[in-house]
């Protein structure tokens, strides 16, 4: 994901624990409802700083072998968040979720152990936990891997520098806010075959689906991205289930226009059902004056990230992008400030689409016309979708 400026965070909340690998409640579907409940009572309480009560219901689900919160538990040992810090009790749930096979778990474990905090065993260095996360498409420990190579392509499993754990790959020392398992947000069709969202959504993932107003499944894939504006395009293998495209308008909203967003925030909690929330132009520049975005004062959470930025004539003016949020270093969380939020200007929408290759087809686009709040909302939502990314 692209690096936030400071003092913001965007708005898939990409404000967890920096380097090392923590879950998200969708990054796993248990057959058990309860369980599912369960993991997200952790993970809700995590997100809102109870970390001892995130503790209590994450041991109690690692210890029946459920894979996600053996690797939260693993991090809140790791990190001493709500427990006491200690290394031995965070390789012992890392060392679980990887044996299950965990890529995320595989990764965690080979940080602790290159920083000399875990014992390798059974030969078991982290260079070959990196390997077995990489092997599974884990692109963090492809970047590690491939970082080790380059800084010395000759370093052997007897490398001086790293004397606590021989043969061991080092920690990635960029400071790199990484967000793996699910990510989820909202796209919209803006051609025949392609949509768009955020960047900071699709950014290192592997397998892309999109989901329309009929629960469906469309897998696709990026074809263009830039992650200083934070959009991307997306390409689906069925261009025939794709809802007809927003209509573009033609400039960008004045301070003070009335403007409103259709997507799918915490998806977890709320469900699949489209959300609306509306709000005004609150500012024509967004943070530190960006020319490129708007500051909203449209309520947004995460999921809503990609989601078009409606006027009253049923046009895009823009994209939801991010919030403004208070960071606390010491404990590692952001907490949004309510109402301050960002989204990209039609004007950067365009911009980007215009420098990007431009398909063949054209496909059925909603008609511009003024309306109420309620007759809008009744035109577009079927036309904005989930993106889940993995």
């Amino acid at each position: 994901m692209s690096a936030m400026q400071p003092g913001s965070l965007g708005c898939h909340l990409k404000y967890l624990l920096l380097t090392i690998v923590l879950m998200s409640p969708v990054a796993q579907s248990p057959a058990d409802d309860n369980t599912s409940s369960q993991f997200a009572d952790g993970w809700n309480a995590y997100e809102s700083g109870d970390f001892q009560h995130a503790v209590r219901v994450w041991r109690s689900l690692a210890e029946a072998g459920h894979i996600n919160a053996q690797i939260n538990l693993g991090v809140m040992y790791d990190y001493g968040s709500g427990v006491d810090r200690d290394y031995e009790i965070a390789a012992r749930w890392y060392r679980a979720a990887a044996h299950q096979g965990s890529a995320a778990g595989q990764y965690n474990l080979a940080l602790l152990i290159a920083d000399g905090h875990a014992r390798p065993l059974a030969g078991r260095t982290a260079r070959y936990w990196l390997e077995q996360a990489a092997a599974q498409g884990f692109a963090d420990a492809r970047r590690a891997l491939q970082k080790t190579q380059s800084d010395d392509s000759d370093q052997s499993a007897t490398a001086t520098s790293h004397p606590a754990s021989t043969g061991d790959t080092p920690r990635p020392t960029e400071a790199a806010v990484v967000r793996v398992s699910v990510s989820t947000g909202t796209a919209w069709p803006i051609a025949a075959g392609y949509a768009v969202t955020n960047h900071h959504i699709v950014d290192g993932k592997q397998r892309v689906r999109l989901i329309n107003h009929a629960g469906r499944e469309l897998t696709a894939r990026v074809v263009a991205s830039d992650a200083d504006r934070d959009i991307a395009v997306l390409h689906v293998t069925n261009p025939e289930r794709l809802p007809p495209a927003l209509p573009l308008s033609l400039r960008s909203a004045p301070l003070g226009a009335s403007v409103f967003t259709i997507g799918f925030p915490r998806i977890d909690v709320m469900g699949r059902s489209p959300k609306l929330s509306r709000g005004i132009i609150s500012g024509a520049n967004g943070l530190r004056d960006d020319p490129g975005s708007y500051q909203i004062s449209v309520p947004i959470q995460q999921g809503n990230s990609g989601g078009p930025l409606i006027n009253m004539h049923g046009e895009v003016v823009g994209m939801i992008t991010s919030m403004l949020g208070e960071a606390d270093a010491a404990r590692g969380t952001a907490t949004p400030i309510p109402n301050i939020n960002y989204a990209l200007k039609i004007d950067s929408i365009r911009q980007f689409l215009a420098e990007t290759p431009q398909p063949r087809e054209t496909i059925d686009a909603l008609p511009r016309a003024p309306g109420d709040l309620e007759s809008l909302a009744a035109r577009i939502r079927d036309s904005v979708l989930i993106v889940m990314a993995e």
